[in-house]
């Protein structure tokens, strides 16, 4: 019988708690996707580590390597491709993945800039939505002279995939870089005189149990989305909420603050008329169990719950603290 774990997960700048109940539970039933390299293995089935991952966070697996996702369910205590060949049978973190890719080709400062503009470019001819949604229509009935002809037209080649390839192997995880400097940059300007970090700082993509929050002072609490908003963003409305829950469910006296980049993810606290527990719903069971024990109900619309219950915790804005960078957080 596996020992109970949870663990905090910081992806594209949301937080995501996750526990072995919940893993099991969200892919119990769930056909495998053929496995290319790396599995992880769930009430006895194997699932790639992507595909496991996606289902679990609901967001999709562009935004994060099958090395990082490998390593989160390892640290959920799940057997993996990892623990499997390992003789020690435990975890190894992606910076061990790094380094035994360092034998392999790698491409140069140079040739990343070039990669990078060639890819942006691409990106800045149009929305890439309606691009794609115009290339699916273009491609139906489509035989194997015409179906080049209309890639080509799009802009699709095999110079733009060695681009983007380039491009995420070096910019993989720019949400951790994000998140870290986004912290240590408002450290100088939001400590008071008196105050000073109390515990380790949780600056990377997972938090442990020790560490429940992103930033523990003597006199504060608090948690920073760096996300960019998006109000038709569920993920990140979603993300928003359970933060704010976790900061709800501290008891002492240090005062919690949940910090944002712009207005609008604010304006959705106070304004929202969402049920909270449909915004929890992809919340772990602990999570949510601790939810229904200190305020009942899950059908409260979130503005109510902010008014009643959260409106003890400081709404900041990210910007306020590093206002030369206000326009790139838009």
């Amino acid at each position: 019988m596996q020992q109970e774990v949870s663990m905090r997960l910081t992806v594209n700048g949301d937080h995501f708690d996750l526990d072995q109940p919940t893993v099991e539970a969200r892919l119990r039933g769930r056909p495998p996707e053929p496995i290319q390299v790396h599995w992880v293995e769930i009430e006895g089935t194997r699932f790639p580590v992507k595909q496991a991952l996606e289902t679990m966070l609901g967001i999709s697996r562009a935004t994060f390597t099958s090395h990082t996702a490998r390593y989160q369910f390892d640290r959920l205590g799940f057997p993996t491709s990892t623990t499997t060949a390992n003789a020690t049978g435990g975890p190894t973190p992606p910076s061990a993945a790094i380094e035994s890719a360092a034998t392999e080709h790698q491409p140069t400062v140079e040739e990343a800039g070039a990669a990078f503009a060639t890819l942006v470019a691409f990106l800045r001819t149009g929305p890439l939505t309606t691009g794609i949604s115009a290339l699916e229509h273009n491609l139906l009935n489509a035989d194997r002279t015409t179906a080049a002809d209309i890639t080509a037209a799009a802009g699709l080649t095999e110079e733009l995939l060695h681009a983007a390839l380039t491009v995420r192997r070096d910019v993989g995880r720019v949400s951790d870089v994000i998140h870290a400097t986004v912290i240590t940059l408002a450290l100088p300007h939001i400590l008071e005189d008196d105050e000073i970090v109390s515990n380790r700082p949780s600056l990377g993509p997972g938090n442990d149990q020790s560490r429940p929050f992103d930033l523990e002072t003597n006199k504060r609490v608090a948690e920073f989305k760096v996300a960019v908003w998006s109000g038709g963003d569920m993920m990140r409305k979603r993300g928003l909420t359970k933060d704010l829950v976790h900061l709800a469910l501290h008891d002492d006296q240090r005062r919690p603050e949940l910090w944002v980049t712009g207005t609008d993810p604010i304006r959705f606290l106070q304004t929202s008329s969402s049920p909270v527990g449909s915004l929890l719903s992809r919340a772990s069971h602990h999570q949510q169990a601790r939810y229904e024990a200190r305020f009942g109900t899950t059908e409260i619309a979130l503005r109510d719950f902010v008014t009643e219950h959260a409106a003890h915790i400081r709404l900041r804005n990210i910007a306020d603290a590093l206002p030369s960078l206000a326009e790139a957080f838009l």
